[in-house]
């Protein structure tokens, strides 16, 4: 690094310091300015800080592995789910949360269930979820150092720790708003900075042709597998796939989902119409826009890398990096780096800082203190959840293919059945969740590390996935029907904020033919929308990779689908009004 490439970091964090004094003041008014940014933000603004904090530093040497090692398809392994849960997720999801009013997922569990254990399970449950963020922080400062350490020749501490201060002082100053909006910032640095890396990486090399050449000489007959966009693929075999279809369908109960730092955006909307935009525009920001220079890179390192010929393929957009990148644009990288980690870290202090305040120290250690006492609990709270996820890197992550399908695919699957259970069967009770997280978290580890099945040669991917989601779906529906069910009363309060479709029969009969209806009718509109947007993802997928591997029927049938379904749908959300209620504050009813 050139002193150049050190002024534009010290730019980017410096930036990162003004933004967080700037919001410090509204952040400190109130709990739900603090977690929730006074729920007042707007759908673009959800869309970038969503994007941004799946974009954490992993994402550019993960995507550039998983391109290098499955060719146009090495991305499926997490694709497929997104492909279903995200629109699905701008359907019915946002909505959801928004209406419930609640500043974190595990306030749900007040409405949703009753009872003193019902109250209890919710301390239970957040100190569950400051342990994960944790361990998710952890794996995430672990990818730091898989992305700077070749660049800078640091070790992966002394990453962590540099990045630490900035990230720490914006975030406990300027709360969720302050985070989402150097969320956008952060994410147009890291997006801008690999954009203008792969012409200069391509001219480099000799172009395209040259790639394409070298590619077919050094992996010889597997070069076609490599460009192939059909399915089957190696590693994706028909019930791997299936196992992925499966997560994606249930992957909003999943906190790396729907239930994470993303339902906390649903939660800060404007209101309902804001949460569905932002996740849609979400959607096509994290599945085409911010992969596609990485699957640029991903080709182009199976061009200069032989296959097994990198120890740690995780490193391998680093040493493109440290080749290739000019004075100025190395430093440039850098900072997206540091901005695409400290992105998601902010997030996850944030998002992990308010269970602890609004579900564990305020309902059971000091419920009777100011609105400002809450907010500086809450950043203390934050920089305890950072301090123990760097403990957590340091010691702990080893092996980041293993634990990237650990933390985005296995670790939940016991409890995704809860993303349909908990709004479309009346009869899920308090002791059904809890069941799921108290066995589920702990089997779940068991079952991918101690017991193998995080080896992919000797147990493909699938069997370990179906076979804790389908223990978590026979447990969750065994333990409920065998306890008691919630009150009616406690039912019927849940579905009017709500009012989602599926299995309520007792809880509805106090409402009108005519209410009964209307969701009945807007259930068909959604399910119809959801086909609509699952079969526009897909096939924008198809075709940003086609055209790698020569496949133009592929290309030009794939644009025609994704017009087509993406202008129905585009047209199904303008005609109910949709767009037009990006304009109104506050909560409103969803128009037929």
């Amino acid at each position: 690094m050139r002193t150049l490439d050190w002024v534009v970091v010290g730019l980017y964090f410096l930036f990162m310091l003004v933004v967080g004094l700037y919001f410090m003041r509204r952040a400190g008014r109130s709990v739900a300015d603090y977690f929730v940014s006074g729920r007042d933000m707007p759908w673009w603004i959800i869309a970038l800080s969503a994007v941004a904090t799946y974009t954490d530093a992993g994402l550019a040497p993960a995507v550039t592995m998983l391109t290098y090692q499955g060719g146009l398809l090495g991305n499926a392994v997490w694709w497929i789910p997104y492909v279903i849960w995200m629109p699905i997720g701008a359907v019915l999801w946002s909505k959801y949360w928004r209406r419930l009013g609640t500043i974190t997922s595990a306030e749900m569990f007040g409405i949703r269930y009753g009872g003193k254990f019902a109250h209890m399970y919710r301390g239970v449950y957040a100190v569950f979820m400051c342990v994960f963020i944790i361990v998710l922080m952890g794996y995430v400062s672990g990818w730091l150092g898989a992305a700077l350490g070749p660049i800078l020749g640091w070790e992966p501490i002394y990453l962590i720790l540099f990045s630490a201060i900035v990230t720490t002082i914006y975030t406990t100053t300027s709360g969720l708003i302050g985070v989402a909006y150097t969320d956008a910032y952060q994410f147009g640095i890291f997006l801008i900075g690999n954009i203008i890396l792969v012409p200069i990486v391509l001219m480099s090399v000799g172009g395209m042709e040259q790639v394409y050449q070298t590619i077919e000489t050094v992996r010889g007959t597997n070069a076609e597998s490599f460009f192939s966009v059909s399915f089957p693929a190696p590693g994706l075999d028909s019930l791997t796939i299936m196992a992925f279809v499966v997560q994606g369908l249930f992957f909003a109960a999943s906190p790396t989902g729907g239930e994470g730092a993303t339902a906390q955006r649903f939660m800060a909307a404007r209101n309902e119409f804001h949460a569905q935009v932002g996740q849609l525009f979400n959607t096509l920001l994290t599945l085409v826009v911010r992969v596609v220079p990485f699957i640029f890179l991903g080709i182009i390192a199976a061009a200069l890398f032989p296959p097994n010929s990198v120890a740690e393929p995780g490193e391998i957009w680093a040493r493109i990096v440290v080749k290739y990148a000019p004075v100025g644009l190395l430093g440039l990288l850098v900072a997206g780096i540091f901005a695409a980690y400290m992105s998601t870290i902010s997030t996850q202090m944030n998002w992990g800082a308010s269970y602890i305040v609004n579900d564990f120290y305020k309902p059971f250690v000091r419920s009777d203190e100011s609105e400002k006492h809450y907010v500086m609990v809450g950043r203390i709270g934050s920089v305890l959840i950072f301090a123990l996820s760097i403990i957590v890197a340091y010691y702990f992550v080893e092996g980041l293919r293993s634990w990237f399908l650990f933390i985005n695919s296995v670790v939940f699957a016991f409890v995704l059945p809860l993303s349909w259970l908990r709004f479309f069967w009346w009869r899920l009770n308090i002791y059904g969740e809890a069941a799921a997280l108290v066995i589920g978290l702990p089997l779940s580890y068991i079952v991918w590390f101690p017991l193998g099945f995080s080896n992919e040669q000797a147990h493909p991917f699938w069997q370990g996935f179906l076979l804790l989601f389908g223990s978590g779906f026979a447990t969750i529906v065994l333990v409920s029907l065998l306890t008691p069910p919630e009150k009616i009363e406690t039912l019927r309060e849940f579905y009017r904020r709500c009012r989602p479709p599926g299995f309520w029969q007792p809880v509805v009969t106090e409402f009108s033919s005519e209410e009964r209806q209307q969701i009945k009718s807007e259930t068909l509109r959604d399910l119809i929308d959801c086909a609509l947007g699952i079969a526009f993802c897909a096939a924008a997928i198809l075709a940003v990779i086609s055209p790698f591997g020569g496949h133009w029927s592929v290309f030009i049938s794939a644009l025609l689908v994704s017009a087509l379904s993406g202008g129905l749908f585009i047209g199904r959300w303008a005609r109910r009004g949709v767009f037009r209620s990006l304009g109104k504050t506050g909560n409103a009813e969803n128009n037929d």
